[in-house]
Parts: C-alpha cells; structure tokens; sequence
C-alpha cells in the first residue's frame, strides 16, 4: 500500500541514527556541564550559572531530536507523482494525507538543520555568557541590585561589623542565642569581613558605661558601631510560622538605620534551622562582596560546628559568659556540658582547652581537650582550624616550626586575623625575638582593640626592649580600650612592680580583686599576686596569710592539684627566708601524704617545683627521685614542656651536692632556653658564688637588677633582697664603698617593714653602712 506505514517512520529513525544522536548529545551536554562547573569553582561565577546552562541543554534536546527526524526523513516511495498516477477518486483521497506530511518534514528541513541547531546553541550560550559578563561587571562595580556593598563603596574590605542579637520571635528564649552564635560561625569564615567578637562588644559597651552583659538589640548595636566608628550593622530575626522557621537577615548603615541588603530562608523543621542559616550568612557574603569561589570552599554550617542545637545552646552560653560576663569557671562547665551533647563539637573542644590554657590551671585537661579538637580538626572552620592546629603545636607538642606555619597559613588568607597574629606573637616572645613579637601584637591590636591578653603582650615586648615610656603609653590606652578587664590592672600592677613601685602594684591587685569579688579563681590569683609582693618586701607573714587564702579559694573550687602548689609555697617560704630546711621540708611531707602524687595525672604532678625546693631544703637525693619518676611518667611532648625549667632543677640538685659548674652548666642552659630573661640569673650568681669567682657574681646580678621584664616580681620575691645583700657584701671586700653602701641601702629600703625574723640580717647591713660611712 503507498502512504506513510509505521516502517517508514522506523526507517526513518534509523537513516538519522537517532540514537547514536543522542547519545552524542548527552556526552556533549556532560562535558558543557563540566566545563561550566571548572569555570565557575576557577574564577567564581554566580550559583545560578550551572542550573542555567543546565536549562538551556535541556531545551536544546527537543531541538536535537526534531532535527535529527527531519534530517533523516524521506519521502516515501511512489509518493512523488502519486496525484498524477490516480486513476480514480479513492486513490487520490488515499494519497492526499502521505503527501501532506512528506510535503511538511521536506519543508521543515529548511529550518530544521544541524547548522542552525548547532548555532542556535552556541547563540545561547552566548547570551548566557553576556548576561554572566553583565551581572560580573554591576557586581564588580557596584552597580544596581546585584553591586557588592564593597565595590559600591558602602563599605572596605575586611570591615569590621557588629551582629546584633538575632530577635527572638518563636516563644524560645535559647533560639535566637543559638542562631546569632551559628550565624556568627558561618560568616566569621569570610575573608571579605571581620565579625566583632563578643568581647569587643562587651568591651565599648564598658566604655559607654553599660552593663556588658546587655542584650545587643538592633538600636544597642547601632550604638555601639556609631560609639567605635564603625558603620555596619547585621541584623536578624527568628520566627516561627506555622511548624516551620523563618530567618531574616538584614545589612544596615549603623548611622543611617538604612537597609542596605536583606534576606530571608525558611527552615521548614528545627533539624533544618543550620542550612538554612548557612544559605542566609553566604547570601549576605554575597552582597557584601565576597567571591562565589570562596564562598563555594566553605563546608556546611552543620559540618564545621554541631548538629546538636543543644550543644550549641552551652557554646554560645559559655562564650558569653567567658568572653563578656568573665565568668571563665561557669564558661569551662558549660562547654564541658556542650561536650557532652556532642562528643566530637571540636569547637567547644578548643575553647575549652584555650580556657585551661589562659588560666595556667590543670595541665592534663587542657592538653586532652587540645588534643580532642586536634583529633576532630576537620569539624573546624579553616580559620579556626588553623589556628586550632597552631595551638595544639604551641601548647601540647612544644614544636614552635609546626606552630608557626600553622598560623602564616591563617594569615594567608585572613592577614588580619588578632588571634593567629598574637599567638604567632607569643611564638617569637618565647623566641627572645621581642620586636617582631611587638609588631605583630601590634598589627593584632590594630585589628581589635578589645583583647585585653595582646595589650599585655604588648607591654612584656616594649618593657623586654627597655621601652618602659612606651610601656606606660600602651597601658594608658589599655585603659582606655578595656577599662574594667581584669587584665587591665592585672598589667598595671606588674608594670608598677617591674620598676619597684610595690605600693602602686599593690593597689592595683586590690582593685583587680574588687572587680570580681565573687571569682574564687580572680581570687586565688590576686592572692597569689599579693603573697609576691608581700614576700618582695620581706612580709612573710603577710604573705602567708594570702597564700593560706588562695589555698582556701582553690580547695572551694575542687582543685587539689592548685592547693598542692599553694602547699609548696608555704613551705617555701621556711625554706628560703626563714632558714628552717626542717619546717619546709615537715610541710612538703605532710602536703605530700594529704595530697598524694599518685592521685594525680602526671601531667598535674608539680615534679619539678617539689624537685626544686627539696634540693634547696639540702635533700638532693629526693629531688633526684622526683626528677626521675618525672622522665619516667611523661611522654615526649610533655617533657619538652618542661625542658628548660628542668636544667634549673638539676642545677639546684647540682648545687645542693657542691658541683658548682655543673650547676653554672644547667642555669646558663635555662638561660638559654627560658624566655624570661631574668628568671635564671640569680641562681647562676649563686653557683659562681659557690665555685668563688666573685666577679662574676657581681655580673651576673647586676644584669639581673639592670634587666627590664615585666613580670620580674616572681623571681624579685625570693631573689631581689639577697642580690642587693650579696652585691653589698662583695663590694665592701673589694673596698668599694660606694657601691657596697648603696646595695646595702636598696636592701634596708626594700625591707623598711620586714618582719622581725629578718630583723638580723638588715641589722648586719645597717652595722656594714655605718662602718663604711665616711662621717662614722
């Protein structure tokens, strides 16, 4: 029968090769795909660029297909003449239909042609690219409602922006806490922005004599941009709406109250409220300026903190209360209840072990929880990861080069960064390299003010550097940026002792003390303080009466491993002003039986300071025991730790056994190894004083008194008076008068109100000046 049968359209098919075409087209289509994936990830293309070029080959396949039909259609045979051919109407009517539609598929072949299909694409993309290219551009140059705020002007890269408080719209009072810190995770990865921290804020709203605790609502944070002259303000809202959540964000000028951007994302579960934070924080990013690349590279909100909303509820309580309210030991327990909720949260780790750390209290904690966050790095942001990385090698391996790279790699990418320049800082401190450990805690200062730890890092470099004018500048500005930080006269009091102003020094501990009266740490701590100065000036009993309290303040905190240290130095005070090796060493036995130290992780285990006053106390063989257990019990990094102090315990035990220059070689060693550059030196007067090469006594303590350090009054309380004592006696052998009678007039001024049991020794020195006096 003539006409268009099924066949015809089989045949036709298979004259197109329809299959091999589509096929083809599909592969065509994955390698478009692919190359637009590699574009946009090389040089960051908007989000949308993908899908679209996905629509697009999507619409081409109809065409691809109709194509191929047609090409590959042809007219069925003896339908050429088939009207001519007729010889009755039924054979005419029966060829009209073929004829129709083979006039119809030869006509659209016209049309229908692989170069006009092929062109037709290509003209797409093209469009695609010029709508990319044009939107790049208005970004670019901020330019309409798709210009970044950056290039608009409206503000500079790597701004500092205060985000207010999310407001709390769903009835659930820890909500909006939980979004606001979640937020502030997610945009804290931008390189473009620089998030102020909570203790910035907390910081200018002491300056602005608020309470710092205040909630920081949309018109408080305005108030505290226009206060410290910045001129962005995020701010957000939670809502709830029906079973879902509805989180908005919005960009405006802190001056103005002006929108200057504004999102919102729909969770539709509470499981969901991470996500859609996480699409609301890289929609601002976007705005703001930052680059879709960059902003691609970072993982999920969820996988760089916790999935545990309740988790996140004691993070973000912890840090509230360690970095605004300083309430560190409240801060510790709640990440310690945040840990629980999520085993692997490896932020909460790092805080935690940062916390420990800053307090200088329970060692072998802090090193499990460093370790912890090390262990689930990957869970970190890249910013918090690297310096996470930096710490765990500055604090628990000891390995300064792993450190260090660690924090060049932060820098790389958020040269700003205070926290990776001050704790780089502290690298090149603990190098002796005081100037550039200054410049860099500078730089971090430059970027936040708000840190109260780099200001007196600051300080220990100008005063390292003989910079004490300087030093006194920075702590006015201290003052300044962090008036009620504990911090802040914490520094003013050692700045003050560092230059023998013990009355200023001590006024300063007292004030500390009274700004955190309900803190037993603050209070342990100043009592500490308070016992150094007492002991300077020769006030033994006035310095165990503070430590006696800060022995209580710690036994009320549930530390015994702080109340052993508290015990040893009471015993040390027998030891070395008292002359009574007995008493100490009754006192260290009795602190031993009530607080064994097997009870203790060795990391805990004060081996070196009970090595240490044994060998003084004239039993070197105990210290010797105690040395060894120490080797035996630590691992490798742990006994890094203690390197340098160990050279100066062997060198007492040297001492104690009459081997003055291997003692001399073990204090040179601490010298050596030690930051401190005074801390070693009265010892290694002493152990030349032992093997009789006086002039070098002499030396070595007057380079110990003309050393400027900061923190000098640890070693001033037991050293400074018997420096003076012994500088005095050397000089009046060498007959020189002058000298000796001043050395012996800094030791009875120091001790103008010493206690009566150093009475004889200010006697001999009054007895030596008046002998020497040239009106005797």
């Amino acid at each position: 029968m003539a006409g268009w049968e099924p066949q015809d359209i089989l045949t036709a098919v298979r004259n197109a090769r329809m299959l091999r075409v589509i096929v083809f087209y599909l592969g065509a289509s994955f390698a478009v795909l692919e190359a637009v994936d590699l574009i946009s990830d090389k040089i960051g293309l908007p989000g949308w660029v993908f899908p679209g070029s996905l629509v697009l080959l999507f619409l081409g396949l109809p065409i691809i297909v109709a194509t191929a039909l047609v090409q590959g259609f042809s007219r069925p045979a003896g339908t050429e003449n088939a009207a001519g051919l007729a010889s009755s109407g039924a054979a005419v009517e029966a060829s009209v239909e073929p004829t129709a539609a083979a006039d119809a598929a030869v006509a659209a072949k016209g049309w229908l042609t692989w170069r006009k299909a092929i062109f037709g694409g290509v003209l797409a993309f093209a469009l695609l690219g010029v709508i990319v290219t044009g939107y790049m551009a208005m970004r670019v140059m901020g330019i309409g409602p798709v210009g970044s705020l950056v290039a608009a002007g409206v503000m500079e890269k790597r701004e500092r922006i205060i985000l207010a408080d999310f407001e709390n719209l769903t009835g659930d009072s820890l909500l909006a806490v939980v979004v606001t810190e979640a937020f502030r995770i997610d945009f804290s990865q931008s390189p473009m922005v620089a998030v102020a921290e909570p203790e910035y804020v907390s910081q200018v709203l002491a300056r602005m004599d608020r309470d710092p605790g205040t909630a920081l609502d949309p018109a408080l944070a305005r108030e505290v941009a226009i206060r410290d002259g910045l001129r962005v303000v995020i701010t957000g809202e939670v809502a709830a709406v029906g079973g879902s959540y509805v989180l908005s964000a919005e960009i405006i000028s802190a001056e103005t109250g002006e929108v200057l951007a504004g999102f919102r994302e729909t969770a539709k579960k509470s499981d969901d409220i991470l996500a859609a934070i996480d699409r609301l924080s890289k929609k601002l990013r976007e705005r703001i300026g930052e680059s879709f690349k960059t902003i691609r590279a970072n993982p999920p909100l969820e996988s760089v903190t916790t999935s545990s909303l309740q988790a996140l509820q004691k993070y973000s309580q912890a840090l509230r209360a360690v970095y605004t309210l300083g309430e560190v030991d409240r801060g510790i327990d709640l990440l310690e209840e945040a840990i629980l909720l999520d085993t692997t949260f490896a932020a909460a780790y790092s805080e935690l072990a940062t916390a420990l750390s800053n307090r200088r209290e329970e060692r072998a904690r802090a090193v499990r929880a460093f370790t912890k966050a090390y262990e689930y790095r990957d869970r970190l942001t890249d910013r918090e990861r690297y310096i996470m990385v930096g710490n765990y090698h500055l604090d628990v391996t000891r390995e300064r080069d792993k450190a260090i790279a660690a924090y060049q790699t932060a820098l790389e990418t958020y040269p700003d960064d205070s926290e990776a320049l001050n704790n780089l800082g502290v690298l090149y401190f603990q190098l002796r390299d005081f100037a550039r450990s200054e410049e860099l805690m500078l730089r971090a200062l430059a970027t936040d003010s708000s840190v109260a730890v780099t200001w007196g890092n600051v300080i220990i470099n100008q005063v390292a550097q003989g910079k004490y004018d300087v030093a006194e500048a920075t702590q006015e500005a201290m003052q300044g940026k962090v008036p009620r930080h504990f911090s802040t006269a914490w520094n003013a009091s050692a700045l003050a002792s560092s230059r023998g102003d013990y009355e200023t020094a001590e006024s300063h501990i007292q004030r500390a003390r009274e700004s955190r009266l309900g803190s037993l740490s603050a209070r342990a701590a100043t009592s500490g303080g308070l016992a150094a100065l007492a002991r300077v000036r020769g006030r033994l009993a006035e310095a165990e009466r503070y430590v006696r309290d800060a022995l209580t303040a710690n036994e009320e905190r549930g530390l015994p491993t702080e109340v052993l240290e508290d015990l040893v130095e009471l015993a040390s005070l027998n030891v070395w002003f008292r002359g009574d090796p007995e008493r100490g060493l009754r006192g260290l036995d009795a602190a031993l039986q009530r607080y064994p130290l097997e009870s203790f992780d060795p990391l805990d285990r004060p081996y070196l300071r009970l090595a240490q006053l044994y060998a003084w106390a004239g039993s070197p063989e105990t210290a010797r025991k105690l040395v060894a257990e120490r080797e035996a019990s630590l691992d490798e990094d742990a006994l890094r730790g203690g390197e340098s102090f160990s050279h100066n315990v062997k060198g007492a035990i040297a001492l104690a056994e009459n081997r003055p220059q291997e003692a001399i070689a073990e204090f040179r060693a601490w010298d050596e190894q030690t930051a401190c550059i005074v801390c070693a030196l009265p010892n290694l007067a002493m152990a030349y004083d032992l093997a009789g090469e006086r002039d070098s006594v002499i030396a070595i303590n007057e380079r110990y008194l003309e050393t400027p350090w900061l923190w000098r009054i640890g070693t001033d309380s037991f050293s400074l008076a018997l420096a003076y004592e012994r500088l005095g006696q050397l000089y009046e052998e060498r007959g020189e008068t002058q000298k000796a009678m001043y050395y012996y007039g800094k030791l009875l001024e120091l001790w103008k109100d010493a206690d009566p049991e150093l009475q004889p020794r200010l006697e001999s020195a009054q007895r030596a000046i008046a002998a020497l006096s040239p009106d005797r």
